[in-house]
């Protein structure tokens, strides 16, 4: 029989991550999560774990109200957000961290175990053009070609995805892991970072825009002191992950004007040619 579910921890879209026990805690997915996410999430993680990424320890798989869900060793900290939110002074350093943290997994050669980047953007992208406009399936017609050998990309690294704990940062949420494009990575990363209006993004609370916008800026800022970034393909791949990210049931505005304004630009005729 499974341990009673504790405190709620942490709560997202997919998600809620409750403590259980001694020194763990258990991801349970809301109902419209499919049970073999969790497995696969848990598959990743591992996976890019003894790849040598920093993730947490998978503990194992237990049943919770008749649904998988997984157990993972705790990590006693607060995520990187949280220390944005207590103090916001510390938004430049821990946006550079956050650089820090996402280039360390660049330098990983993915596990052949994960997913490829490519054919996780298709597959979204066929999603919200059937779903929600079928004009955005012109974002199949704007993913670059593959420039170099695939690296670790986590697919959804935000500062609510960084634990700073005791022995360094530890990542969570590892759905969206692949083998790609690191650029691709770092511009899936920048839309998260983006507001909703005058708002923070729901998974990023308890903040301001001005507090945000400053951890951005110096994200992107130690990124190009990685990597080399050609502002006309960020944009590129920002436009692509921003009709990915409308298939996953988030807010969208930010995300329609990030395509709408490379389609002004010409950017999709343009990539076609």
């Amino acid at each position: 029989m499974s341990r009673l579910l504790g405190d709620l921890v942490a709560q997202g879209s997919r998600s809620s991550v409750h403590s259980y026990g001694r020194g763990a805690v258990v991801k349970v997915p809301v109902p419209s999560t499919p049970e073999s996410w969790i497995r696969s999430e848990a598959g990743y993680a591992e996976a890019a774990r003894a790849a040598g990424a920093p993730a947490p320890r998978l503990l194992g798989i237990e049943q919770i109200a008749g649904r998988a869900a997984s157990v993972w060793e705790r990590v006693d900290d607060r995520s990187m957000w949280q220390h944005v939110v207590e103090r916001p002074a510390r938004g430049a350093e821990l946006g550079r961290l956050l650089a820090d943290v996402q280039q360390s997994l660049f330098e990983v050669v993915p596990p052949v175990t994960l997913p490829r980047q490519r054919d996780r953007l298709v597959s979204k992208i066929r999603w919200a053009a059937a779903t929600l406009d079928a004009s955005l399936a012109h974002a199949l017609e704007l993913l670059p070609p593959v420039a170099s050998a695939p690296r670790l990309c986590h697919g959804d690294l935000h500062p609510s995805n960084v634990l700073l704990g005791r022995d360094g940062p530890v990542i969570v949420d590892w759905f969206d892991a692949s083998g790609g494009d690191p650029i691709a990575d770092v511009a899936r990363s920048s839309l998260t970072l983006l507001s909703d209006g005058a708002d923070p993004p729901r998974h990023l609370p308890g903040s301001d825009r001005a507090t945000l916008g400053v951890l951005t800026d110096a994200y992107l800022a130690r990124l190009r002191e990685h990597l080399e970034i050609d502002d006309d393909l960020l944009a590129r791949w920002q436009a692509v992950n921003a009709v990915a990210r409308m298939a996953e049931g988030v807010p969208s505005g930010a995300l329609i004007e990030v395509w709408t304004r490379f389609e002004w630009a010409g950017g999709v005729h343009a990539a076609a040619s």
